[in-house]
C-alpha cells in the first residue's frame, strides 16, 4: 500500500541562540493556537515526535585525523516543535516540524557547516512511509563560534482506513556517515 506525502521545507535562517529559542517558542505557541480557531472542535491527534538518539548530534571532522584539532565543527538538535491541522476536506493531516540545530565551530573549521538531516514518516510498528533528506550549509560569520539553525518542515500524511495521527510516528535526526554513527556510539 503506497501513501504519498508531500514536503516542502521553508524558513531556514540563523539567528544567535537567544533569539531562535524565543522564535522556536513562538513557533509553538502559533502551532498550538491553530486549535483556537474553532473551540467546539477538538484539536486533531498529532503524530509523535521521536529525534534519534545516535542520530541527535553530529561531529564533523577534516580528513582523516580524530583529534579534537580535526574538529570542523558539532551540531546537535537541541529543541524541536511540531504540530498538525487535519484539512477535513482532502482529509490530510497537515503537520509542521520545527527543528532547532546548535553548531559549534571546531579548530578545522572552513568558515561553514554543511550538513543533512532526515524526517521521516512511520506507522506504530515502525514501518518508514516516506523519509526526506533537507541539507543545510551555515556560514560562522566573524568570530561567532557558535550559532543556531531553525528550519521548518511541512509534510502531509493522507489519513485512511480510520487512522488519526495517533497511527504515525515523525522521526528526525542527522544523515551521518559510518564514521559518525560509529563515533557517536563511542559516546553513548
Amino acid at each position: 500500500m503506497g501513501r504519498v506525502l508531500n514536503w516542502s521545507a521553508v524558513c531556514r535562517f540563523s539567528l544567535p541562540s537567544q533569539v531562535s529559542s524565543i522564535l522556536l517558542v513562538l513557533a509553538g505557541v502559533l502551532v498550538a493556537g491553530c486549535g483556537l480557531i474553532e473551540p467546539e472542535k477538538a484539536p486533531p491527534k498529532c503524530p509523535e515526535l521521536i529525534v534519534l538518539k545516535e542520530a541527535k548530534e553530529m561531529t564533523r571532522f577534516e580528513g582523516n585525523g580524530r583529534d579534537l584539532t580535526d574538529v570542523s565543527f558539532e551540531a546537535d538538535i537541541n529543541n524541536f516543535v511540531s504540530g498538525c491541522i487535519l484539512d477535513e476536506e482532502t482529509n490530510n493531516l497537515e503537520n509542521q516540524v520545527v527543528v532547532r540545530f546548535e553548531l559549534t565551530q571546531g579548530p578545522a573549521s572552513k568558515g561553514v557547516a554543511e550538513f543533512r538531516y532526515f524526517v521521516a514518516v512511520a506507522t506504530l510498528d515502525r514501518k518508514i512511509l516516506t523519509r526526506e533528506s533537507f541539507g543545510l550549509t551555515t556560514p560562522f560569520e566573524g568570530n561567532q563560534t557558535s550559532i543556531a539553525v531553525v528550519d521548518n518542515i511541512f509534510p502531509t500524511i493522507p489519513l485512511r482506513d480510520g487512522k488519526t495521527g495517533e497511527d504515525y510516528i515523525i522521526f528526525v535526526g542527522f544523515e551521518l556517515s559510518r564514521s559518525e554513527l560509529y563515533y557517536n556510539r563511542t559516546k553513548l
